[in-house]
Parts: structure tokens; sequence; C-alpha cells
């Protein structure tokens, strides 16, 4: 117990020197977090609204966390900056050399091997490079000009983004990787027999590479792409799905149609859906 206090209230003290440092206009660190028990599995979340995430797994037996803050560079004063502009800052900004901006916004926990690292900040970026133990489970969501970047993790892995791309590689186990917009692209190693896997974006490529004894059931779709695949495909013939509706005294049909394939006999569903962009499906 009281091993367990010490080390919550180091790490409540390593956030407040977070904080405090974090009242320049660029800061940086790294902050190691134990794990309760470095024997047993490790799951990750990670939540920011604004900035990369990039994960690497190691053989470390323990968390390092590694940040850095931009503020918006639009803040950024220099000799350039025209009389006009300062004067709309107002004249207590004349001459005035910039030392500071908004404060960074992290919080880093950890409880019987489950570590959160979070930010809630909208107006300070914080790109996040993270090192965990190879085997970790984790769950990454960013949300504004960032991308993801997770390599050499083996675990249920899954992956949110909105604005920016998705980049999985060397990974064993499953991945659910959604973004709004940008290409995703995972490189597996292994795969967990059995298990469900979704890939899906609305503005970029999909591009998945599968151990050549992968066994899966796809299900894909592409409104302004094509679908491109190493693997010996045995397509499934499927009809046009109608859906029809009447609400409102309106009456309307919808073609639902996808492309559907078994590879190695089939097995869990794998769906991949885009609307502007490839699919390919690569064979190691």
């Amino acid at each position: 117990m009281k091993n367990r206090i010490n080390r919550w209230s180091w790490v409540a003290a390593m956030m407040m020197l977070l904080t405090s440092a974090a009242a320049f206009a660029q800061d940086s660190g790294e902050i190691p977090i134990p794990l309760s028990d470095p024997s047993k599995r490790t799951k990750l979340k990670v939540h920011i609204n604004y900035g990369s995430i990039i994960v690497k797994g190691t053989a470390r037996k323990d968390i390092l966390v590694k940040y850095t803050q931009r503020g918006d560079d639009n803040d950024n004063d220099n000799d350039n900056h025209d009389d006009n502009k300062n004067k709309s800052k107002g004249d207590t900004r004349g001459g005035l050399r910039r030392i500071g901006g908004g404060t960074l916004d992290l919080e880093v926990s950890e409880n019987a091997n489950f570590v959160k690292v979070q930010s809630d900040s909208w107006n300070n970026k914080c790109n996040l490079v993270i090192e965990v133990p190879s085997g970790a489970d984790m769950n990454i969501h960013t949300y504004n000009d960032g991308d993801i970047e997770v390599s050499n993790v083996q675990g249920e892995i899954e992956l949110n983004n909105y604005n920016g791309e998705i980049t999985a590689d060397n990974v064993s186990g499953s991945v659910v990787a959604t973004t709004y917009n940008g290409e995703i692209k995972v490189s597996f190693e292994k795969i967990t027999d059995g298990a469900p896997m979704s890939f899906v974006t609305y503005n970029g490529d999909i591009d998945v590479t599968f151990p050549s004894t992968l066994k899966a059931s796809l299900k894909m779709k592409t409104q302004q792409g094509e679908i491109l695949t190493g693997f010996d495909v045995k397509l499934t013939p499927v009809n046009p799905v109608i859906k029809d509706t009447k609400s409102g005294g309106t009456y309307k049909v919808t073609l639902d149609e996808w492309v559907r394939g078994e590879i190695n006999g089939g097995g869990p569903e794998f769906i991949m859906r885009n609307y502007n962009g490839d699919i390919l499906v690569r064979k190691k």
C-alpha cells in the first residue's frame, strides 16, 4: 500500500511540474510511468483533441510519455509584423517579446496497468510519442491536425482519428481503424484468429497487408475508387439490398451494395469502406 501511495504521489508531482513548465510557447519533456504489475498485460488509452500520437512497442517494463506542445503559430511575434498589426493588438504589445502562452493541458494516470493519457485542449497542439511494452491493448483517439502511428505492438488495437492519417506497422492481433479525412495503412505480422476487424475512412486509401495464411470474409465498398488484392478471393454473389422506408408520407428505396469475398475458405468479417479512395488488400 505504501508503494502504491508513493507512486501516485510521484505521478501527481510530475503533473504539477508539467503544468507549471508549460507556460512557454513551445515545451517538451518526458514522463516515465511505472506499472502496478509489469508481468501482466498493459492497456493504454490516449485521447487528445489537437495533435499527433505515435505509439511504439518496446522491451521496456514501464510506459514513457514524451510530449511536445506548440502554441498557435499565428501568435508568435517577430520583427516582420507591421505596425498596424501591433496596434490592432493594443499599444501595450508594442516592443514586447513573447515568452509565454497558453498552458499545456495534459493528464497521465495509471491504475492496475491501465494507463490513461489525456489532453482536452483545442488551442495548444500537443504531440505525443509513447513507448509501451510490446504486448499492450490500446484505444487511441485524436481529433484535429494530427496523425496516428502505431508500431511493433501485439494486442487489441482501436485507432480513431478525424482529420489525419492512421498508420500501423508490424502489428499483431486485431485492428479497428476509423478516420474521416486521411489514409489508413496497416501491416500485420500476425492476426488473432476469429477476431473481426474494421477499416473505415471517408477520404483516403485503405491499404492493409495481411499474412498469407489469412482466413477472412471481406465486406468492402468504395464510391470513387478501385478494390485491388494480391489474395485469391472467392467472390460471393450479392444481390443489392433494397431498403424501403415509409415516413411522413414519403416512400424511399435505397440500393446498398457491397463487394463480398472469402479468403482461404472464409473466417471473421473484415469491413473495409471509404468514399473517395482505393481499397488495397495485400498478401505478405
